[in-house]
């Protein structure tokens, strides 16, 4: 037996209409059902293929490509099934079903593994939310920060008046006893009701003589429990070098006062921040020091606060540099895209070349060489995104000079002298590309048809029309096109003039052509959408 009679009719069996006795409607039943499968299995792929093809930027894209595969094979397993109704290829089907159970162990084996990891993947409303927290802290620390700063400046304000009224108290000790004591008991009554710690120390050695509540409640004791300790011991170790050097500094009498942050030490072991403001009371006669008198502020929120702001912060760069760092490298992708369309286009370019070169029929160099400056205007497109800082949109102006300049240099074989007065204006790749492939076929047509006897001129102009929309002219003051050339309405109308009414459709424009004096076609466009 042969590999033919094999394939198509294995040991003489029966077409599988034989199997249905051959009865219309179980024939057209099996065969109508086989179709519509069929056709939806074709179609289906083709659209996972478009899909896949509009977002080149899915990670695991090449993975629908084996579903492309797998669901074209299943189609073609029911499309052959109509074949068998008639001919018992059933060795071309059994193959075609061992292709499909390939492709389905493949997709299926590929498919599992990649679940977790596409699973992984953050979504732009995961990012998007994020974004919207980390704005949000940023907003609460600065106004929590802006509260705080504000508080200190009141109780900074609160502590330098009390201090000045107790600074007054002492100094009317010696005027007299009577106002002495009664200076003594408002200072303690100040000193145990104020809101911030104050402290009052021994000078020579250190230790607490009286202390308020809230310095106490501060540290995390009662008042009794400090009097008589060393003020330094409550002092974070890693603070009371620069603190001793500080008191030196105030018990010399090198500076008045005192003022510094640092962290004290806990009954729980915890640093706890405190602004501290000190001042010694010395023997109006011998400047001796008698007392060490210092309000300490509570600032531990004001610095949790500004560590927790500068974590966020910090959060924030990495978050700000990891996205820079992006769009950088998906810039560096899109340029190379350009980049190769555009070297792509080169080479489909010289290629047009070598062929115009050896073909010796003029229509058909004729069509190659049009169709060069036609693969010439998709390049410069390319090449002028390629260029742009946003590499989105260029200016059409220096775009249109260029391009006007090759083709009347490639094409014109007497001295033609051309003109090109273009607005600036940003476009992108779906409103250049039209706009170039117009201009170079109506400045071909203008060298082609207009000047039959020698030099002459051709203008391009590129303006903002009254409506707020875009008109492209192109005139020459030539002999004008020939009967027909220029509407495209006769039999005469040719590939180039085809090109341009499609153009203009395509950009919902309108066209007007007058032949007058030369030829002048005037396209008026909708104002380019920036992308």
């Amino acid at each position: 037996m042969s590999i033919w009679d094999w394939l198509l009719n294995p040991s003489g069996l029966t077409p599988h209409g034989f199997c249905l006795s051959w009865a219309p409607g179980l024939v057209a039943l099996h065969a109508g059902s086989d179709v519509v499968i069929g056709l939806a299995y074709f179609s289906i792929p083709l659209a996972i293929a478009t899909f896949v093809r509009r977002r080149p930027d899915l990670e695991y894209g090449w993975v629908a490509y084996l579903f492309v595969a797998f669901i074209l094979a299943c189609g073609a397993t029911h499309l052959f099934s109509i074949f068998t109704l008639w001919v018992p290829a059933y060795g071309v089907e059994g193959l075609l079903k061992l292709l499909t159970a390939i492709l389905s162990i493949a997709t299926a084996g590929i498919l599992w593994p990649l679940i977790p990891r596409v699973a992984a993947l953050p979504s732009t409303a995961q990012l998007e939310q994020l974004n919207l927290r980390l704005r949000d802290s940023e907003q609460e620390a600065r106004l929590s920060n802006l509260e705080l700063e504000r508080r200190v400046a009141e109780r900074t304000g609160q502590l330098e008046r009390a201090n000045a009224q107790l600074t007054e108290a002492l100094a009317e000790r010696s005027q007299a006893q009577q106002a002495l004591a009664r200076s003594e008991a408002e200072f303690r009554a100040s000193f145990e009701a104020a809101a911030v710690g104050k402290i009052q120390t021994d000078p020579v050695t250190g230790k607490y003589i009286r202390v308020n509540h809230a310095f106490a409640q501060m540290l995390g004791y009662e008042p009794e429990e400090l009097i008589g300790q060393d003020g330094w011991s409550f002092t974070w170790p890693e603070d009371r070098d620069e603190g001793r050097e500080g008191y030196a500094r105030l018990l010399s009498g090198e500076v008045s006062t005192y003022h510094r942050e640092k962290r004290y030490l806990r009954r729980d072991g915890q640093p706890v921040w405190g602004r501290l403001s000190g001042s010694i009371v010395r023997d109006p006669d011998t400047n001796q020091p008698l007392l060490s008198i210092g309000v300490v502020e509570d600032v531990d929120d004001r610095h949790k606060a500004q560590a927790a702001l500068e974590a966020a912060k910090q959060d924030l760069e990495a978050m700000v540099a990891a996205r820079t760092a992006a769009l950088a490298q998906r810039d560096l992708l899109l340029r190379e895209v350009y980049h190769r369309v555009k070297n792509n286009l080169q080479v489909v370019d010289s290629l047009l070349v070598m062929q115009a070169r050896q073909t010796s029929d003029p229509a058909a160099k004729e069509a190659l060489l049009s169709l060069r400056s036609r693969v010439y205007a998709l390049g410069l497109v390319h090449h002028q995104l390629m260029g742009s800082a946003n590499l989105n949109t260029f200016d059409v102006a220096p775009f249109l000079q260029e391009l006007a300049t090759n083709v009347v240099e490639g094409g014109a074989d007497q001295d033609i002298e051309l003109n090109v007065e273009a607005i600036p204006l940003e476009v992108g790749l779906d409103f250049a590309i039209p706009l170039g492939l117009l201009v170079t076929e109506l400045v071909t047509n203008a060298l082609k048809h207009a000047f039959p006897d020698g030099p002459g001129i051709i203008e391009v102009v590129l303006e903002r029309g009254e409506d707020g929309g875009i008109a492209l002219i192109v005139s020459d003051n030539g002999a004008g096109y020939p009967a027909g050339g220029a509407s495209g309405d006769s039999a005469g109308a040719g590939l180039g003039m085809s090109i341009i009414k499609g153009l203009v459709a395509q950009m919902r424009g309108a066209m007007s052509v007058r032949t007058e004096n030369g030829t002048r076609c005037e396209i008026r466009l909708a104002a380019p959408v920036a992308p």
